[in-house]
């Protein structure tokens, strides 16, 4: 219009445009009533007179908007006045657009000297013209292809598509770099509005539908006739905004639908997703649409959300179907389905983040709104039963049963089973302590809920998995790892079996199989899986004596973990971290790794026997063997509290009784050692400590048999020098020297070093092995022996933490001296920090366990 108008000044035509006109009246009860009135006859006098002087020519470009009345008086002043006067109007109006377009066509039909122009999308080589007058922007012909697909032709989007790929060289397909919110997208939505309201209409529809739009389905979605959608997809397709029935482009269709208020773009995203349902649609499909909506209402919305999910995990695409199960759980109102998505989001969770999922749903698991009310909702008291006997955390788990527990064990035999027990819980009952014995006689119900229920049994089998009641024989584990495939469900089954392997003297096989399901979980993208199974690898090697693998698998878990707080991680990684740095002396690492603050509930549960464990070898490595003792007896107590199976508990007894006889205490460890069963290499190296010297060697020949059978190397190669020491205090240094070779071998190989390492070292350099009485363990010279008594104190209540300042004080002595005092302390220790002071000095107060 611009450009018409234009040509006609320059040809010396008068042009007048809405503003030239003048103002007309707001409004008139009639428009026919206006033609009569002085306005009316003002405005066509204005005209005549200017149609005299030079050609005149009038240009609107919304004749059927704010605009109606000039148009109409323009309209019957051609007809009366101007009839003979040289005068040109020139309009733009779409082809059948606007609510009163029909009206303003019969309006020009009377028209006699009309003459209609329509204007077209620009073809393939009228678009290669326009882009030539932009000064070489697009001289690749791939990029002028691109530019004209993505335009259709219409020359603002031409335009808009040169200015937003401008800044950037090289590109040659434009549709790739197109972006939401850019230029090229308001440009697009600007003629969608322009195009009128049927054209807006539809072009909601197709970008709803997307590549599922056809005329059916919008007339569907949009519940418009077939006239009207017709009308619509006409005059997109007049301004090169759709190609095959639908927008050209992903960025116009986000446009669009941004452009739409959110209740509107969720009623038409709802009707699309109700429109391709009933049409047979995937649900995958139809899920993409319920998860722009953000929330599922209907019955089939969560069902729908719930396939989705079981075909993405079945592609490993996790992350879609863990967001498809959280806006399911968000929308359920039945409490038990909620609780079974609930139960499905932890499975994927552990996909990519095992060490969080947790505390996640432990402490975030917000109870389901339900007919029994919040706080006696039955199934999210089953499910957090349910999460913490699978995390460990059997005392408050009992708690949550026994509450279910008491009434059903008071009942009467045969009396019908409260509502709130249902198979779920009958199976969660065995796992905790003190459940009553009279839940035996109840029978179990065919179906989890109450009739018509949307509850099932498939969702809450018994986690005898993560807990097993015995060691199954090891053919018996690899035939069911043999057989299983890794999945959501069946990876609850996999784990525990890899345990088994280990608990049952084959730590070599688990290994095998952990690296198999590593691999596995590796090729399917599944990372958490691929951890999970990286801790039962670091465990493997850890009883095998591997230190160096041990610390290597642990460490990378740790790591990737970060500070998430889990209990699997504390009691697994973490643990084997802490045993292996204790092992190779590497004792300030494993101090550092035992200050990290543990999770809520940690010691409450099952896994924090490992890691009690590991920090009391700690503390027996620092010489503070009464706080190491408690940690013993504290994980014996734990075992027998939670019931577990002998399977499954650390040999403590052996842990204590070491911590015992350093203690010089030969009758309370010869008391333990009696009660373990069964007898096993670490038992017979501890016992020969209790033997008389002549009996050693035939002790520690007989542990040193038993642990190369179960291929411990690192426990091997401790034997074996305390073999060598033994030896050698019977005079037998042939023997001695040959235990000690395979001793060093042996340490060399599995990665050992401190203590170990420095022991053999001065037994191979001829040293002569420590003091040992006739009974007991060998005597350990103290380091701190050469300390002086003012120096002693001054240590000691360094290592308690205190400064400088705060020991003159306490001891009555100058700064200058207490910092004298402790320079000549890090040289007799061979320290060089204060950090290093508590596991060299032991601190002169009451220890307390």
């Amino acid at each position: 219009m611009e450009v018409f108008a234009q040509h006609a000044r320059e040809s010396g035509a008068t042009v007048l445009d809405s503003r030239g006109l003048g103002c007309a009246p707001a409004s008139w009860p009639k428009v026919s009533d206006s033609y009569g009135s002085a306005e009316f006859q003002a405005f066509t006098d204005q005209l005549a007179a200017l149609a005299e002087k030079s050609p005149l020519v009038v240009c609107l470009d919304d004749p059927h908007g704010r605009e109606e009345l000039k148009w109409r008086w323009l309209l019957e002043a051609t007809r009366r006045r101007l009839r003979k006067c040289r005068v040109m109007l020139v309009v733009s109006l779409l082809p059948l657009g606007g609510p009163r377009g029909l009206d303003f066509q019969c309006d020009l039909l009377r028209q006699p000297n009309l003459h209609r122009i329509r204007l077209h999308p620009l073809d393939r080589d009228r678009t290669g013209e326009l882009l030539d007058t932009f000064g070489g922007v697009a001289e690749d012909e791939a990029l002028r292809e691109s530019l004209y697909a993505a335009s259709g032709g219409n020359p603002l989007l031409v335009r808009a598509l040169v200015e937003e790929i401008r800044p950037h060289t090289g590109i040659r397909c434009a549709a790739s770099w197109l972006r939401p919110g850019g230029l090229f997208a308001r440009a697009a939505l600007d003629c969608v509005l322009g195009s009128g309201p049927y054209a807006a209409l539809a072009a909601v529809g197709m970008a709803a539908l997307r590549e599922f739009s056809d005329s059916a389905s919008l007339a569907a979605v949009l519940r418009l006739d077939a006239a009207e959608v017709a009308r619509g997809e006409s005059l997109l397709q007049a301004a090169g905004l759709t190609q095959a029935g639908r927008l050209r482009h992903p960025v116009i269709e986000a446009a669009v639908l941004e452009y739409l208020g959110s209740g509107e773009r969720a009623t038409v995203l709802l009707g699309a997703a109700e429109v391709l349902r009933e049409r047979g649609t995937d649900a995958r499909t139809i899920a993409g649409y319920l998860l722009q909506v953000g929330s599922a209402v209907a019955p089939w919305h969560i069902a729908t959300l719930q396939r989705a999910a079981d075909e993405a995990l079945e592609q490993d695409d996790t992350h879609f179907a863990d967001t498809c199960l959280r806006v399911a759980r968000e929308g359920a109102t039945d409490c038990w389905e909620r609780a079974r998505l609930t139960v499905k989001c932890f499975q994927v969770m552990l996909r990519t983040d095992p060490w969080r999922a947790e505390q996640w749903y432990v402490h975030n698991l917000a109870p389901a709104d339900c007919e029994h009310g919040v706080d006696a909702c039955p199934a999210s008291a089953e499910l957090r039963a349910r999460l913490l006997i699978r995390h460990g955390r059997l005392g408050e788990a009992a708690l949550i049963v026994e509450a279910v527990s008491g009434p059903v064990a008071e009942a009467p035999l045969g009396a019908p089973r409260p509502d709130s027990v249902c198979e779920a819980w009958m199976r969660l009952m065995p796992f905790v302590p003190n459940t009553p014995d009279a839940l035996a006689a109840w029978p179990s119900p065919a179906v989890v809920g109450d009739g018509g229920s949307t509850g099932t049994t498939s969702w809450s089998d018994p986690p005898a998995e993560e807990l097993p009641e015995r060691a199954r024989h090891v053919h018996e584990t690899e035939e069911q790892l043999r057989t299983s495939v890794l999945g959501d469900t069946t990876l609850a089954l996999i784990l525990p079996e890899l345990t088994n392997l280990v608990t049952a003297g084959r730590p070599d096989r688990a290994a095998l199989w952990s690296e198999h399901f590593m691999r596995e979980a590796d090729k399917r993208g599944a990372e958490g899986w691929r951890q999970l199974f990286m801790a039962v690898r670091a465990d493997a090697a850890l009883a095998m004596g591997r230190l160096t693998d041990a610390e290597s698998y642990a460490a990378e878990v740790v790591d990737l973990a970060g500070e998430a707080p889990s209990c699997w991680l504390y009691g697994g990684p973490l643990a084997v971290l802490i045993t292996v740095r204790t092992a190779t002396g590497r004792y300030e690492e494993a101090a550092r790794l035992l200050d990290r603050p543990v999770p809520e509930g940690f010691f409450t549960s099952v896994y924090s026997i490992p890691y009690v464990r590991a920090r009391g070898r700690f503390l027996l490595a620092v010489n503070r063997p009464r706080l190491a003792l408690s940690d013993f007896l504290t994980v014996g107590q734990r075992a027998e509290r939670w019931h577990l199976h002998d399977s499954l508990r650390p040999s403590w007894r052996i842990d204590a009784a070491e911590a015992w006889l350093r203690l010089g205490n030969e009758h309370e460890a010869g008391q333990l050692l009696a009660q373990h069963a069964p007898v096993d290499g670490r038992w017979l190296r501890v016992k020969a400590q209790l033997a008389d010297a002549s009996e050693r060697p035939s002790l520690l020949t007989r542990a040193a048999e038993d642990l190369q059978a179960t291929g411990s190397a690192w426990e091997l190669a401790r034997v074996l020098t305390e073999l060598a020491e033994a030896y050698r205090a019977l005079d037998q240094p042939a023997r001695a020297d040959l235990a000690l070779r395979k001793a060093q071998q042996l340490a060399d190989e599995c990665g050992a070093g401190g203590p170990l390492i420095d022991r053999i070292a001065f037994l191979c350099l001829g040293g002569s092995h420590p003091q040992r009485p006739s009974h007991g363990p060998a005597v350990v010279p103290d380091p701190a022996a050469s300390l002086s008594e003012s120096e002693r104190k001054v240590a000691v209540l360094a290592a308690q933490g205190l400064t400088n300042r705060e020991i003159s004080a306490e001891l009555y002595i100058t700064v200058s001296t207490v910092e004298q005092h402790l320079t000549r302390v890090y040289k007799k220790l061979d320290i060089t920090s204060r950090q290093e002071l508590p596991l060299h000095i032991k601190p002169e107060l009451r220890e307390t366990a």
